[in-house]
């Protein structure tokens, strides 16, 4: 058992009822322990998943839909916006506990959902956060943990981020919450919450997390106004366990065209002098076992040194086209992503952290031409990469999936393969989730068609659409993120590599947040 404080035995509320079914046998805390949910003797079957949680924009609810394969794709059914307080749904994301999170800005909220006891996933309660929680992340050290990133305050109706009022309106800045849970059933915890941090810092939050053998356990939270990233510790054994023990002060003078603050002598409970760094995406490599951060303000990524918090930039991105980028999951190329403006087309591109010097190749890729940049995810294993078009207003093509074998990224001179370019329902925007069994191989992705009302199938080995599953909502529904759940995906590591690590100064997205990660459109 990973963590046994506050422990409780788990229960399903009295509102979802039991419809018949018995708990599903998760006797185990082992995360690889789960047994198959079986048919009780009322005839009823508990899901056994796969599920494509779907978030209806227009009625505020969450309804989820049976990923059966090329056919039989069927919506199970929806959670409405009742219990979910009737606020707008944020980022999505699940644990090896088998529990689903949902982020509730609006209520200064979680949701959690039992995904697999019923028939369809149940809404069970909806926990204390901080002040406007955005992104959700599962702690890659402990799986039934997940860590939220409160951005705070944004009163007045401005677009800029503050401080978190719920948990830290005397310190001020934003902060960042954890809950934990164990698994479904017999013996286990349903989520409660570990507490908040509070960070001194303003700002949109995004985090990663160093892990593996020898690394020590930490969680770097960016604050994009404060211009710093925080370090918590994420070591459960520790005694200073979910404390900043060190804050960095991105800070440069070069850039900043003056001098910077000396930060070393202030306070632990003072906030830094803010900079115009701007840092909106940041990633751990298990390949350099080191952090990568992107500074927007300055135009650059720099690398991170875990232990000795050294800043190292390693990519100028003045001049060139880039404005966002994630990682492959083998931790070895930064892949970058752009639009080639005034002339609209995305611009790909990666730098190979594998080799000396860190070389950059930019590919040229026609069939991007006149598309502009969306959302992207590699396949848990590396070997397939999908970007979606934007659909901006300036883009002449859009309505479009673009798959790729990515393994050729390894080659003498690294390449992106397209397989094929897959036509998509013309609506007002997509969002996409992969699903990866196995050793991690893409299986099938599902992507939401906005105002068509709609999710298409699509099957990864011939890249074509197989089924379009109307209906999702309610007449006149509009659809935004979509994420892919299945037991056991989080214990087999086996979720697509979540889509963005930063915006687009040139284009900025619709919401402020830009919600990115499992699931969320940019």
């Amino acid at each position: 058992m990973r963590f046994i404080s506050a422990r409780k035995h788990y229960s399903t509320y009295a509102k979802t009822g039991l419809l018949g079914l018995a708990l599903i046998g998760l006797v185990s805390c082992s995360s690889g322990d789960s047994t198959a949910p079986v048919v009780t003797s009322s005839g009823s079957a508990a899901l056994q998943g796969p599920i494509v949680f779907v978030n209806n924009t227009t009625s505020k609810s969450l309804t989820s839909v049976a990923l059966k394969g090329d056919s039989g794709n069927a919506v199970l059914g929806s959670i409405d916006a009742a219990e979910f307080e009737n606020v707008a749904l944020g980022d999505m994301q699940f644990t090896e506990g088998e529990w689903v999170f949902v982020n509730l800005a609006g209520a200064n909220k979680v949701a959690t959902i039992d995904p697999l006891t019923n028939a369809q996933p149940v809404h069970e309660v909806n926990l204390a956060a901080g002040t406007r929680p955005v992104h959700i992340y599962r702690d890659p050290n402990d799986g039934e943990v997940v860590w939220i990133m409160n951005d705070g305050d944004n009163a007045g109706g401005t677009l800029t981020p503050g401080d978190d009022l719920v948990n830290c309106a005397a310190q001020g800045g934003g902060s960042v919450t954890a809950i934990h849970n164990s698994h479904l059933g017999p013996g286990g915890t349903p989520p409660f919450l570990l507490g908040t941090t509070c960070l001194l810092a303003d700002g949109h939050k995004v985090a990663a997390f160093s892990s593996g053998a020898g690394v020590p356990k930490r969680v770097f939270v960016s604050s994009e106004d404060a211009g710093e990233i925080a370090v918590i510790d994420g070591d459960e054994a520790s005694g200073t366990y979910r404390q900043v023990i060190h804050r960095i002060d991105l800070c440069n003078a070069a850039k900043e065209g003056g001098p910077c603050n000396n930060e070393s002598g202030t306070a632990a409970n003072a906030a830094f002098t803010p900079n115009s760094s701007a840092p909106h995406g940041i990633r751990w490599s298990k390949l350099t076992q080191k952090i990568y951060s992107i500074q927007e303000g300055y135009g650059e990524i720099a690398e991170i040194d875990p232990v000795t918090f050294a800043v190292t930039p390693i990519l100028n991105l003045t001049g060139l086209p880039y404005t966002a980028y994630g990682i492959s999951p083998d931790g070895r190329f930064l892949l970058l992503r752009g639009d080639t403006t005034p002339v609209t087309g995305t611009k790909l591109g990666v730098v190979d952290l594998g080799t000396a010097g860190n070389p950059r190749t930019d590919f040229t890729i026609p069939e991007l031409n006149g598309t502009s940049p969306g959302s992207f995810k590699f396949s848990p294993d590396g070997s397939r990469f999908y970007i979606l078009a934007g659909n901006a207003a300036t883009a002449t093509k859009k309505d479009r999936l673009f798959a790729f074998n990515a393994s050729t990224l390894t080659a003498a001179v690294p390449a992106l393969t397209l397989l094929r370019e897959i036509p998509l329902v013309a609506t007002g925007g997509h969002s996409f989730d992969v699903l990866a069994q196995g050793a991690g191989a893409a299986t099938f992705i599902a992507v939401s068609n906005s105002t068509d009302n709609s999710i298409s199938v699509i099957n990864a080995t011939d890249n074509l659409i197989k089924q379009t599953v109307q209906n999702i909502g309610a007449a006149g529904s509009s659809l935004g993120g979509v994420m892919v759940y299945s037991p056991g995906t989080a214990a087999a590591g086996n979720q697509a590599t979540s889509s963005l690590t930063g915006g687009s100064a040139v284009a900025p997205s619709v919401l402020p947040e830009r919600l990115d990660d499992h699931g969320m459109k940019e």
